[in-house]
């Protein structure tokens, strides 16, 4: 090979060596494209699957609340619902209305959570990198077939639990923010914290009794003027044994007026005739008086008035047979009797004298159904008022109101009170009520006010 092709030979290696380096950057244009295409790609998939997240969580955590109001927490919402899942594992027919609304509320519960939990198989199928801290008990997609039975498991059992299901959730939601943000997404927020004012209402204590007096009793008594409480209690049980044959003549009865701005009046001792054994009931009146049957010394029975700001009442014979089970009630005109042996006896007012009916008119304050306040009580032109809970859940009225689609729920009581039940629940015909709670094991020691049938509570101070 001469000198001529050893040169032309060089000269070509050269070209060829220029070539492959031209193509390089070429090619490495060419890759960063396409790695730039696939990674705004994989960036905009992602971008759409957080969106889809949040969207799921917003719905999933907005159903799991159940019936809960706004104004309420998520750890309060959970609660709330926590305990109405263990009172409809109960049976009896009184808890059919309450089963048939927890089942819808576990349908309407699983749907919303359906989709967070397809996503979330989703993303562990594709094998996403992305990251949103879901509660194991909402990241799997409920069953269909059974969101009742689903629900029943998300939910927690105890308040300790709720509180952790709620901190989870915070979590979530800040995760999720935490990847919003990453894919240049504005915040959302979860409805984990309640919103608007959620007051508790105000105990307010009734008069002690004497602490003498043992065996206390309380009864209440809303009035359209002022709430009535008259508090029993008798005296030690030896004098009382040797004093008297009756149990019942070792009462001593006390009165009380609570306005319904919460402002309690001092008690006041109501007199017993001596000709009066004992009495067996009492009932106020809205003008004021106190009406109460009983026996007199002859065994007889015998009615007694305490007119408004009196403490000696005026006596009237009752042909009716009275006992300590006897029975007396304000009714629409009047007061009437009722009798151990089933009769029925009314007075209208400005009679002189009581008169066996068949029939009596209603009467001025309508009480609980059997079962109590869970029960509730029932206004025809009103609606329907309950309170359930525990001293362990705390206490929520139900208001249903006529004619209308919503419940008012509101959180009465919160847990970690005194309240060791409701004893009875009262209310006129006008929708103020109220709720006699017992503090402790003796007897009620305190009420709570509403004067809308539930639709607000006279707040605690």
């Amino acid at each position: 090979m001469d000198d001529d092709e050893e040169l032309l030979s060089g000269r070509k290696a050269r070209r060829r060596w220029m070539i492959a380096l031209g193509f390089i950057p070429l090619l490495a244009a060419i890759g960063f494209g396409v790695w730039y295409f696939m990674d705004k790609q994989r960036h905009e998939g992602n971008t759409v699957r957080v969106d889809q997240v949040t969207g799921a969580a917003f719905g999933c955590v907005g159903s799991i609340r159940g019936e809960a109001p706004e104004n309420w927490s998520l750890a309060r919402a959970l609660e709330h619902m926590s305990y109405m899942e263990r009172r409809t594992r109960e049976g009896g027919p009184a808890l059919a209305e309450e089963r048939a609304r927890f089942a819808q509320l576990a349908t309407d519960a699983a749907r919303g959570c359906e989709e967070l939990g397809t996503l979330m198989l989703s993303a562990q199928r594709d094998g996403t990198n992305l990251y949103f801290a879901v509660p194991a008990a909402l990241a799997h997609p409920p069953d269909m077939d059974d969101p009742e039975r689903w629900f029943r498991r998300v939910l927690p059992d105890t308040r300790p639990d709720a509180e952790e299901l709620s901190r989870q959730i915070r979590v979530m939601a800040e995760t999720i923010n935490a990847r919003r943000a990453e894919h240049s997404l504005m915040a959302q927020e979860l409805p984990v914290e309640g919103r608007g004012a959620s007051h508790l209402a105000r105990q307010i204590e009734v008069a002690p009794i004497p602490r003498d007096r043992e065996s206390p009793q309380t009864h209440v008594w809303p009035m359209p003027e002022a709430i009535v409480v008259i508090r029993r209690a008798s005296i030690g049980r030896v004098p009382c044994d040797t004093r008297y044959l009756n149990r019942s003549s070792c009462l001593n009865e006390y009165v009380q007026h609570i306005s319904w701005d919460g402002e309690p009046s001092e008690p006041v001792a109501l007199e017993r005739p001596a000709r009066v054994q004992y009495w067996s009931a009492f009932a106020p009146t809205p003008d004021g008086s106190i009406w109460a049957i009983g026996v007199d010394s002859d065994d007889e029975a015998v009615a007694g008035e305490y007119r408004p700001g009196e403490t000696t009442p005026e006596l009237m014979p009752l042909e009716a047979t009275i006992d300590a089970t006897a029975n007396i009630v304000a009714v629409t005109g009047g007061v009437a009797v009722f009798p151990p042996d089933g009769s029925a006896w009314f007075k209208r007012n400005g009679a002189p004298s009581f008169e066996q009916v068949s029939t009596t008119p209603p009467p001025l304050v309508v009480g609980t159904r059997s079962g109590g306040a869970a029960r509730g009580v029932e206004l025809e032109s009103v609606g329907e008022l309950s309170i359930t809970g525990s001293a362990e859940d705390g206490y929520t009225s139900r208001m249903t109101p006529v004619g209308e689609d919503e419940d008012v729920l509101l959180r009465m009581i919160d847990t970690g009170s005194r309240v060791q039940t409701i004893a009875s629940l009262r209310a006129l015909r006008s929708g103020r009520a109220v709720a006699v709670l017992q503090r402790h094991e003796e007897a009620p020691d305190a009420i709570a006010i509403t004067p809308d049938f539930g639709r607000s509570w006279l707040a605690a101070e």
